[in-house]
């Protein structure tokens, strides 16, 4: 059943949910806003912090719990099949990277600077207090978030419900609202629980996608960079960048000497040279995708736990 949901996931999200936004994650602000200001009322501003953190993530995994009694055995199943898809396309991302990248080359291919920054601050929440000095780090940025995002939002959650199915989901996405939804009032040990429980979400799924660009890219640049970071954890590393240095090693052969060349002095070809990159990254994306969707079919076959 769940490479079955996981291909009716993918093909809503394209053709369904490729132009509208039909989920609207605002319902978890309200919630977190509503915990903790009766958190607050409760206990007053000293409230300590560990019984609304546990209700914020305790009260969506009881509902779907109990959403999920109520549709066992009824419907020949197809109920049931319906939670795992709502519940799954909740957590996927409402843009397309393929379209992502396409409204970003053609809003920064115009050279118009302002609009390029406000699309990376309206789609990146991490770009909004980001200084940028040149275009080259702009299009950087953008290829970093690329790959990081198409991780944290597809990755992250194919692996998650293969391992432990919606549950597994709804934590992860919890846990990313979570990150991404902290403001100055927020307690530091929410915002430094939140960020440990995000890296133990993705330690596994992280080294799985290195493996599969090292099989869709570069496998010697790839692989060698894999095994030299594989042990790396910790709210001190940066995953976005250790999965787009794997993605610039199956890519390129190593970010860094790519990063490392001057910028061409005709902006023309510098932007030519960016674009190519930005659409080598969604080509291998696209290609670890595909090799996930294999594999997942071949053990759906072969395997009776699928």
């Amino acid at each position: 059943m769940k490479f079955l949901v996981i291909l009716i996931c993918l093909a809503l999200n394209y053709f369904w949910l490729r132009d509208h936004d039909r989920f609207d994650d605002r319902w978890f602000f309200r919630f977190r806003e509503n915990i903790e200001s009766a958190a607050r009322r409760l206990a007053g501003n000293a409230a300590p912090w560990q019984p609304a953190l546990a209700l914020i993530y305790a009260l969506p995994l009881l509902l779907l719990f109990l959403v999920l009694e109520l549709a066992a055995d009824r419907g020949f199943g197809l109920l049931t099949m319906l939670v795992h898809v709502l519940v799954l396309l909740a957590a996927f991302d409402r843009t397309q990277p393929g379209k992502l990248a396409r409204e970003f080359l053609a809003t920064w291919g115009e050279g118009d600077r302002e609009a390029a920054l406000e699309f990376l601050r309206t789609r990146f929440h991490s770009a909004r207090e980001q200084e940028f000095a040149d275009n080259e780090e702009v299009a950087r940025f953008f290829r970093k978030r690329l790959v990081y995002r198409s991780f944290e939002r597809m990755f992250v959650q194919f692996f998650w419900y293969l391992a432990t199915g919606p549950f597994g989901v709804l934590v992860s996405y919890v846990s990313y609202q979570l990150r991404d939804s902290h403001d100055a009032e927020t307690h530091p040990r929410v915002v430094e629980t939140v960020h440990m429980i995000v890296h133990l979400l993705e330690w596994i799924p992280l080294r799985l996608v290195a493996l599969s660009f090292s099989l869709a890219g570069n496998f010697e640049h790839c692989f060698a960079q894999l095994r030299k970071s594989f042990w790396e954890f910790g709210r001190e590393v940066d995953n976005a960048g250790l999965l787009y240095r794997f993605a610039g090693c199956a890519l390129f052969g190593g970010i860094p000497r790519e990063e490392g060349e001057a910028e061409e002095p005709d902006q023309d070809q510098g932007k030519t040279r960016q674009a190519r990159a930005i659409e080598s990254l969604q080509a291998l994306l696209e290609r670890c995708q595909l090799l996930w969707l294999g594999l997942l079919a071949l053990f759906t076959i072969l395997g009776p736990a699928f």
